[in-house]
């Protein structure tokens, strides 16, 4: 009878007994570091979808709000007024905030259509949003058009 000559048996992790030793934590020191990442990442995305959708709700109230004053005036004053309320109740640091409300319409005498149109540009820091300590700014710009009632007394009397 020819011996079979013995074949070169490579390491393969296991004991004796068959199972593996060591590969897990090896894994986990690869793994996780990126899962945590894909992470950061994630909930990074989140935040600014966040704060781009709260200075989006700003504008609307702003516009809204201007929509429902009897003076042009009036209007812009209450209009920026209620978009800084709701962005400083929000948790919206901007550190360069630009506030337009145009509600000229509001002057006008009543049966005549108009609109009113408040816009918002608002410089956030990155590490406000995603991870503290990121450098970096994104700017948010939002505007929107509230049409006022054609049918109702401005003027004050």
């Amino acid at each position: 009878m020819r011996k079979e000559p013995k074949r070169r048996q490579w390491r393969t992790g296991r004991d004796s007994t068959g199972r593996t030793a060591g590969s897990i934590s090896i894994e986990a020191v690869l793994i996780i570091p990126a899962f945590l990442l894909f992470l950061a990442l994630v909930m990074a995305v989140g935040r600014t979808a966040a704060a781009q959708a709260d200075v989006h709700a700003a504008v609307v109230e702003g516009s809204r709000v201007a929509s429902l004053a009897k003076t042009a005036a009036a209007g812009e004053t209450a209009g920026r007024a209620a978009i800084e309320a709701h962005l400083h109740r929000e948790g919206i640091r901007c550190t360069r905030l630009t506030v337009t409300v145009d509600a000229a319409a509001l002057d006008q005498p009543p049966g005549d259509p108009g609109q009113v149109t408040a816009t918002i540009t608002c410089v956030v820091p990155l590490a406000d949003l995603a991870v503290p300590g990121l450098p970096g700014t994104m700017t948010i710009s939002e505007s929107f058009t509230t049409q006022i009632d054609t049918y109702t007394d401005r003027k004050p009397r």
